[in-house]
């Protein structure tokens, strides 16, 4: 007698129990993810932190947690390097108004906007017997921008005074750009002297400088092709590195922006029902950090099309036709492209860099 009712006590404890946990696993239990950070480059190290609190007088014996990453994430091991494992999985016992934290290194792979592509968090109850899951969101996205090639030759002016093109012109020389040493006349400023040349010449020697000119330029970036596209971004984000540091830009591209995309430079994204984005004309040194989040966003378009062709990838706008709009109606001294894996000059069909 006694045995079955040991049994049936346990019984109704196992009952009575599994009631309470299905009914009760998740309330007042706060589950938390966010990024350390929201914005960060190609190759950097971030964290992804995890907060578990319970707030009930109910202990939670076994908690797992499976966390998915997203696309353009890896986890990274201790050394920084990304490994394959696109998923962790984690156990915990959280007891009575406890609360557990735990981070996760992350390496930003590719530009663009990312969560997390899937959270799932199971509680199970003393016996083992209930599960109850629940899938969850991160707070936040990150933004991952596009890091530049590394390299350190500038080019020089590529539109010098004179010729067909206007271009602003300053009343001053760049002292910095000396484009030869030639032998004083009367009517060269004495601050231009070059007294070493001279010396070594024994006649006074004078620096010829580079005319201060800064130039409005139009960069035309091209995503109707799909093997280029990401290399074509990074060309972009390496304009700083290779055009004169006080040039006056205006960027175009035929590709599309996510609805919910805001940034100061663009001057619209859509213009008669044909994707287009043009920016207001800035400075890449001033405004480095605003293009760069333009172009981590920016998406390849090649469902629409302005002509019907056999190419899958064909833009709605092509960039030539771009370009020819922007010398007929644009103040601008040179129109660059960047398509098909490097930067040329549009007029001259010069490659820039590549």
């Amino acid at each position: 007698m006694v045995v079955f009712v040991a049994f049936g006590i346990i019984a109704m404890i196992i009952v009575v129990q599994r009631i309470i946990y299905i009914k009760l696993a998740f309330a007042n239990l706060i589950i938390n993810y966010h990024f350390s950070q929201t914005e960060v480059n190609e190759e950097d190290i971030f964290y992804i932190t995890e907060t578990i609190e319970n707030k009930k007088y109910l202990p939670l014996p076994a908690v797992s947690t499976i966390l998915e990453i997203g696309a353009g994430l890896a986890f990274a091991d201790g050394e920084g390097k990304a490994i394959e494992q696109k998923s962790v999985f984690c156990f915990y016992t959280v007891g009575i108004c406890k609360k557990i934290t735990r981070t996760w290194r992350v390496k930003a792979i590719t530009r663009g906007r990312f969560n997390l592509s899937g959270i799932t968090v199971n509680v199970r109850d003393i016996f083992g017997l209930v599960k109850v899951s629940k899938d969850f969101e991160c707070n936040t996205s990150v933004l991952i921008l596009p890091m530049a090639y590394n390299i350190n030759q500038r080019l020089n002016s590529l539109n010098l005074t004179g010729g067909d093109r206007a271009v602003s012109n300053g009343y001053f020389s760049n002292p910095f750009e000396i484009q030869k040493i030639m032998p004083y006349t009367y009517s060269e400023p004495l601050n231009k002297i070059n007294w070493k040349a001279s010396a070594k010449s024994q006649n006074l020697m004078v620096n010829i400088e580079q005319p201060s000119i800064f130039e409005r330029m139009t960069v035309i970036l091209d995503v109707s092709e799909k093997f280029y596209l990401e290399k074509n971004i990074k060309l972009c984000a390496t304009l700083k590195k290779i055009l004169p540091e006080e040039n006056e830009i205006t960027f175009v591209s035929n590709g599309i922006m996510p609805e919910d995309c805001y940034n100061p430079l663009i001057k619209f994204k859509r213009q008669n029902d044909i994707d287009y984005i043009e920016t207001h004309e800035f400075n890449l040194g001033a405004h480095e950090r605003n293009f760069k989040r333009l172009l981590a966003e920016i998406m390849g378009n090649y469902s629409n099309y302005l002509n019907f062709s056999d190419d899958p990838f064909n833009a709605v706008i092509s960039v030539e036709d771009i370009a020819e709009q922007a010398l007929k109606n644009m103040f601008c001294s040179c129109v660059i492209i960047v398509k098909g894996g490097r930067i040329y000059d549009c007029e001259s069909g010069q490659t820039i860099f590549i």
